[in-house]
């Protein structure tokens, strides 16, 4: 069910091609997330330090590497000291403390590979949209990266902690930048955009040059995955090793935790 001017993200469509359980939990109920793995959390804290990065810069400051740790530690325990779900490590034998070196890590690593020695100007970062697809969906998302090489081509790049990095452009990751060029072609002008996915742990860049003609049929595509899912009427679990990462499993019957506690969702 889709309500007028109810907006789909990225996130949002692929979550119920994961799990229809999980998305009726989140975006129809509104039931909240019992926790917040360590993993996307140290994630959001990388991404914060990032955009921080690349705002001071654009204010005149180009900070070190040790700032940006810095900045990075101060972004995590902030991040814990608030209020919201806890955080939860998942992977028995793993401490919350190695996390967090983990992140600085990365951090560490961009700058130094990535950073100190990028010349494009950035657009914006964070960058919101909306755009309203041919079928009337409003698709909306966030763009990490938005900026402009010295030949005036616009670059969308979206910065991914994750440990899988694909040999190609291909996958979820792909199809997301590509539906993020559909939304920027239609505010901006030219005849193409790069595509960069940056992998932190590795260093690896993946990247595609993406043309205006061919957003229409992205665009048609994106329509189709979201009717799919606006037109379900049953959300059944879709069971894995997943689960123990969810922050519904407390409450979900075919995950452990939901049949260990005997809470069973209607």
């Amino acid at each position: 069910m889709k309500a007028d001017g109810d907006k789909f993200s990225f996130s949002r469509m692929t979550t119920f091609e994961q799990c229809p359980r999980r998305y009726r939990y989140r975006y129809l109920d509104g039931v909240k997330d019992a926790f917040r793995s360590v993993e996307a959390f140290m994630g959001q804290q990388a991404h914060a330090t990032i955009e921080w990065l690349y705002n001071e810069r654009q204010a005149g400051t180009d900070r070190s590497a040790e700032e940006a740790v810095g900045q990075y530690c101060s972004v995590w325990d902030a991040g814990l000291s608030k209020g919201g779900a806890p955080v939860k490590v998942i992977r028995q034998g793993t401490a919350m403390e190695s996390y967090r070196r983990m992140g600085a890590e990365m951090v560490t690593d961009f700058h130094r590979d990535r950073f100190a020695s990028d010349d494009l100007v950035t657009v914006a970062m964070e960058k919101h949209f909306v755009v309203r697809l041919d079928g009337g969906t409003l698709f909306q998302g966030f763009i990490d990266r938005l900026a402009r090489d010295d030949r005036g081509l616009l670059h969308i790049i979206d910065y991914k902690t994750g440990k899988r990095v694909p040999s190609r452009f291909e996958g979820k990751d792909a199809d997301q930048l590509e539906a993020y060029g559909v939304a920027v072609f239609d505010e901006e002008e030219g005849d193409e955009i790069e595509l960069a996915l940056e992998y932190l742990r590795t260093g690896r860049r993946v990247d595609k040059r993406l043309r205006r003609e061919q957003t229409p049929a992205i665009a048609r595509r994106l329509e189709a995955r979201v009717e799919t899912a606006v037109a379900a009427t049953v959300f059944p679990p879709s069971p894995g090793p997943l689960c123990d990462w969810c922050g519904y499993n407390d409450v979900c019957e075919a995950s452990g935790e939901g049949r260990r506690a005997g809470r069973w969702a209607g």
